[in-house]
């Protein structure tokens, strides 16, 4: 009884617009999937991920039905979900300011001894992909980009 009495004192003033009321002439939205390879630095960490003591829990958390699954469990495996998310967007993002970790993960990779350089564009082909979209499909007006 209070409940709806209170609902119907707030309704009028909550605002409940959909974009199609708001703003016809938005065009629709445009979804384009590009895919690219994972850098030689993501695959190691990839790859390391996998073989850890995390990445092995996540995996069998998947694989247990949903009875066995418990909430700390759950959020492991969403924990594991952004780990990966992240080292798929940029290996920094992942190593962080850990030198320790970020001089480990170049040591096995072939040809990058001595020259290694977390921020260099190459370790990150998401942001390769990126840069050669808005560079193909970017229109130049003074002082602006317009996509």
């Amino acid at each position: 009884m209070a409940l709806e009495a209170l609902h119907k004192q707030v309704l009028p003033f909550l605002l409940r617009r959909l974009k199609e009321d708001v703003l016809n002439d938005l065009p629709p939205k445009i979804i384009q999937d590009y895919y690219c390879e994972l850098s030689d630095l993501q695959k190691y960490l990839y790859d390391d991920f996998a073989k850890s003591k995390g990445g092995i829990s996540a995996t069998g958390m998947v694989k247990a039905t949903e009875n066995d699954a418990s909430e700390t469990g759950q959020r492991h495996v969403f924990q594991s979900l952004q780990y990966l998310r992240k080292l798929c967007n940029h290996p920094a993002l992942v190593l962080k300011d850990n030198k320790d970790a970020i001089d480990a993960a170049f040591s096995r990779l072939p040809g990058t001894k001595g020259n290694a350089c977390l921020s260099d564009i190459q370790h990150a082909p998401k942001l390769q992909a990126l840069r050669f979209n808005t560079s193909t499909f970017c229109v130049l007006v003074p002082d602006k980009a317009v996509l």
